[in-house]
């Protein structure tokens, strides 16, 4: 995660999780903690994640232009974007392959896929 400078390194970084056998992780934005899951435990992490404040209703317009838009931008930035959106957890599943954006009721906001895994 250390390495990772923007969202274009993404679909690499899941590839090499996916050899460790992660199995999914969440990002839990008010923390800036990582969740990583592999088939029997869990473990929590803080990495380049930084604590950022989490707006009360969830956007689902505001998490698509994130997403779109962080091609370009740093995860810090992003994080605190997704925040502004409402979404306080964000979960990369690398065996459904795809990302997903929860508002704070845990209702889909957004799902992407996590191209080249």
């Amino acid at each position: 995660m250390n390495a990772e400078q923007d969202a274009g390194g993404f679909a690499k970084l899941m590839q090499a999780f996916s050899v460790l056998g992660v199995t999914r992780y969440d990002y839990l934005v008010a923390e800036g903690l990582y969740r990583y899951y592999d088939a029997d435990s869990h473990v929590d992490l803080a990495m380049n994640g930084v604590p950022k404040p989490v707006a009360k209703v969830g956007n689902q317009e505001a998490i698509i232009a994130a997403v779109r838009g962080a091609q370009a931008g740093d995860f810090e930035r992003f994080a605190e974007l997704a925040g502004e959106a409402g979404v306080p957890v964000w979960t990369s599943d690398l065996v459904a392959k795809e990302v997903t954006y929860y508002d704070g009721d845990h209702n889909a906001l957004h799902v992407e896929p996590i191209p080249r895994l």
